[in-house]
């Protein structure tokens, strides 16, 4: 939390792009009038956050500040679910210790504190999913705790859809139990319910606002931004894109919804158009995915920001290398540890489809934080054990 609040007094800008969205969606959610981001969309940006923030404007007034403090609160509740989902996955304190102090300094985490971005959120849902389908493998109520994954899995996708594979590791938790098909079935209606539970009213609202049941409009939007002649698998601003110029009076004459409908008709003429460049391309953002996060011209213009860059990308290769080598020794990780790598392999896979950037792989990261801390401490205490044989 000390490292958190530092960030948020060095790191101070103003509110710009999504930031600024969705700061005026929790503004507007508390006004009178429908809630909105900066460009006059209703569900155009995911929901979750602005929820959360409005909540934290109705305590502490419709200010940054408010914001903030709500960004403090979730980074302290997802490291300590860091520690929990760690010790309940390798049942070893230590390793549990070492991963929540991992995640409690890792500066991309510590640095997007500072700002209102939506990763804020997703962070700790996913970590709370994962911690119940972990502890749906081996319940004594599987119905309660799938219901209860379910309903967080549900506020994930309103936080942000990149989780929406990661569903999927319920349905191996539910697998590796080996009960009764009829048991199974339940547990995972039950998990569907808690999921619509959560989902349900946001997509009625939707469907009332804008004439279809969608959970967001910028499906079809990233979708496009990632397969069109000038995509190459990282974000290009629409204005490069060959409906820049066009952009503008698409979305005034065809409205939210059908503008964005169009841009995904666009995307999926130029994927069946382009299989094997679609398939090249694909595969090129699954490597990006994992690309640290180099310092820019940018940042060179500070030699302490240029110095936190790179310990960003030390630390990322750490982390990497040593999840990667979880990874390599499947048989021996736990089933807890397995479905943790299932519910990364997930959230990984769906990022094939738009595009990526550095932060869009922050929700994950504690995750792949406690699968390199299974690996490095015992790596780190076999020569230790040998040292004190030796003395003894």
């Amino acid at each position: 939390m000390a490292a958190r609040a530092s960030a948020m007094v060095v790191l101070e800008e103003p509110l710009l792009s999504d930031s600024a969205a969705y700061f005026e969606m929790a503004r507007t959610l508390l006004a009178p009038g429908p809630m909105r981001d900066t460009y006059g969309n209703a569900a155009f940006y995911s929901p979750g956050y602005p929820f959360a923030m409005a909540l934290a404007f109705a305590i502490g007034g419709v200010k940054l500040g408010a914001a903030l403090a709500l960004n403090l609160a979730l980074g302290a509740i997802s490291t300590l679910l860091v520690y929990l989902l760690a010790r309940r996955a390798t049942a070893d304190g230590l390793v549990a210790l070492i991963a929540a102090a991992s995640y409690a300094v890792l500066i991309p985490a510590v640095a997007g504190s500072a700002f209102l971005l939506r990763e804020n959120l997703s962070v700790p849902l996913l970590l709370g999913f994962t911690l119940a389908a972990v502890l749906l493998l081996d319940t004594r109520r599987p119905k309660l705790v799938s219901a209860v994954s379910g309903v967080l899995y549900g506020a994930g996708m309103l936080a942000g859809a990149s989780v929406i594979l990661t569903g999927a590791a319920v349905a191996v938790a539910l697998l590796w139990r080996r009960e009764s098909l009829l048991e199974t079935a339940v547990a995972a209606l039950a998990f569907a319910a808690g999921a619509a539970l959560i989902l349900g009213p946001w997509v009625v609202h939707v469907d009332r606002t804008l004439g279809r049941p969608v959970l967001t409009t910028n499906g079809p939007f990233n979708l496009y931004i990632g397969n069109n002649p000038a995509a190459d698998g990282r974000f290009v601003s629409m204005k490069d894109t060959p409906l820049g110029a066009r952009w503008r009076t698409i979305r005034a004459d065809y409205g939210e919804l059908r503008a964005t409908d169009f841009l995904g008709a666009q995307a999926m003429t130029h994927i069946q158009t382009h299989p094997v460049q679609t398939g090249a391309l694909a595969l090129r953002k699954l490597a990006l995915f994992w690309v640290p996060d180099f310092p820019d011209s940018e940042d060179r213009s500070s030699p302490v920001v240029t110095a936190l860059r790179w310990a960003d990308v030390l630390q990322f290769t750490l982390i990497l290398a040593f999840a990667v080598l979880a990874m390599a020794q499947w048989r021996r990780r736990t089933r807890a540890e397995r479905l943790i790598l299932v519910t990364i392999g997930c959230f990984w896979a769906i990022h094939a489809a738009a595009y990526v950037m550095p932060r869009y792989r922050l929700p994950v990261m504690p995750l792949l934080i406690i699968s390199a801390a299974s690996v490095a401490l015992p790596l780190i205490r076999r020569p230790l054990q040998r040292g004190d044989a030796v003395l003894a």
